[in-house]
């Protein structure tokens, strides 16, 4: 260090061009710069700026300055401690960590640098460091919020909902103005509990508190969205947007609802703009690349950005569904196996890798294959009628005509309007020669394809489709009764 040091001039003048360098040129920190210019030795001058530049979000020149204090005066705990702070902004916590050890190593009955800890702890699933830190945090100064705060985080990371509840609850008892822990409660509700109506309620107690955190605005819009309140999901989104404008997380949540509403240019407009701001952006390419393979059906498009996010991010499970599927769109079904096998790999509890798998295995004529992935998936999920429905049409394949017919009456009891049930069972009736409930399926296939049952909709995509195999059902039916 010193050997360096050395070589662009003295330690003094080595701080002094620092200094210069990092000063920005808005006017709201000229008199912090002139301070710094009159007392280059001072670490209270750079402190100072530091905390100026953090108030302003200028984050990376804040830890600039804290680290030009710590050079200064290397046992500055409060310093530190800042540092430690800006480095958990910048999400770089192994780093923050190391920050508050020092910071307790210096002034070990600090609360404050305890829970700091706890939390960056927990953003890398040290669970028991972190709880052990939010412990002696409390015991340091009983009662402390955001001990409590981040108790409630390890809890949720541990899968403890409901004692994560409990602990938000604690801390909102302790400051009932404490936004962030309204804010951990409702993402709790939205994202582990599915409780969407308790997430909006404890948002808006959180945007009522904060209303400039554009982060709020943005899990209030994805719980919207999840109560398909696409409007209000889009009012929120663009409040954030307009809050934090240079914020790519903000134009991604914004293009999702877009591409929830079924409106693709609007929704790659919005993932254009977060590739834009942040190149790397692995969730963007994914985003983008669905929408441009399920509703523009530009497949190679589609998979072009796909690459892009597994290249970027090769555990990215989501877009190894979406590349499976713009394979299979492009009748690349090998391709789209390897894709869908990669999904169940590494989520083997989740249903629709064995579902997309099972679809390619069917088209393939794999039945044995398609059979067991739609076995696992009503393993996953018993009341799902499209997994009797896939199920039932690998039976029909299989020529097991009981078992298809099993399988189509359960797809109808979960789902009384499913044309395609009918549609198939009546194909199964009709192949056991039972000519009476092979048209009464028919009739009601076509009633449902038509929308005359009260109360249902006429199918729309599908529709046209679906007429013609009824028609060539009931042409191979009269055929087969010779009629």
């Amino acid at each position: 260090m010193a050997n360096s040091l050395r070589r662009f001039g003295t330690w003094v003048g080595q701080i002094a061009t620092n200094a210069a360098t990092n000063e920005d040129p808005d006017p709201a920190f000229r008199e912090f710069h002139q301070t710094i210019q009159l007392r280059p030795t001072d670490p209270e001058a750079y402190y100072k700026r530091g905390l100026a530049y953090m108030k302003a979000e200028k984050i990376r020149q804040a830890v600039l300055d804290f680290d030009q204090a710590l050079q200064l005066k290397p046992d500055y705990a409060e310093a530190y401690l800042q540092r430690g702070i800006a480095r958990t902004r910048l999400k770089n916590y192994p780093e923050a960590v190391r920050d508050f050890d020092q910071s307790i190593l210096h002034r070990p009955n600090e609360a404050e640098a305890y829970w700091r800890r706890a939390l960056a702890y927990v953003e890398f699933d040290q669970n028991q460091q972190a709880l052990r830190d939010a412990d002696r945090a409390l015991q340091v100064k009983p009662n402390d919020p955001h001990a409590h705060l981040a108790r409630g985080l390890v809890q949720a990371n541990l899968g403890n909902h409901e004692k994560a509840i409990e602990e938000f609850g604690r801390a909102i008892g302790l400051a009932p103005n404490f936004a962030e822990a309204y804010f951990k409660r409702g993402t709790v509700h939205l994202l582990l509990l599915r409780n969407y109506e308790l997430a909006v309620q404890d948002i808006d107690q959180a945007i009522r508190i904060q209303p400039q955190a554009a982060k709020f605005y943005m899990a209030r819009g994805n719980a919207y969205l999840q109560l398909r309140q696409y409007e209000n999901a889009l009012r929120d989104s663009d409040q954030a947007v307009s809050l934090q404008p240079s914020d790519p997380e903000a134009y991604l949540a914004r293009g999702t609802i877009h591409r929830k509403m079924h409106q693709p240019v609007l929704a790659i407009r919005d993932f254009d703009k977060a590739i834009q701001l942040q190149p790397d952006f692995a969730e963007a390419f994914s985003a983008r690349g669905e929408v441009y393979s399920s509703q523009l059906k530009q497949q190679q498009r589609a998979i072009q950005d796909l690459d892009q996010a597994l290249k970027l991010r090769p555990d990215l499970i989501e877009a190894y569904f979406q590349r499976g599927l713009a394979y299979r769109n492009f009748n690349q079904l090998q391709l789209a196996m390897v894709d869908f096998c990669q999904v169940i790999q590494r989520a083997p509890d989740f249903a629709g890798g064995y579902v997309e798998r099972g679809q390619a295995y069917l088209q393939l004529g794999q039945l044995d294959r398609a059979l067991w992935d739609f076995n696992q998936v009503l393993q996953i999920r018993s009341h799902d009628p499209y997994s009797y429905f896939d199920r039932g049409r690998v039976y029909l394949e299989l020529k097991q005509l009981d078992k298809a017919i099993r399988d189509f009456d359960e797809a109808i009891q979960f789902k009384p309007h499913f044309a395609e049930a009918y549609l198939h069972r009546a194909m199964a009736y009709g192949r056991l020669n039972k000519s009476d409930q092979a048209e009464a399926d028919l009739d009601a296939a076509e009633k449902l394809a038509k929308g005359s049952f009260p109360g249902q909709k006429p199918l729309k995509t599908e529709r046209t489709e679906i007429l013609e195999k009824i028609t060539q059902s009931r042409a191979q039916l009269l055929k087969s009764n010779g009629r």
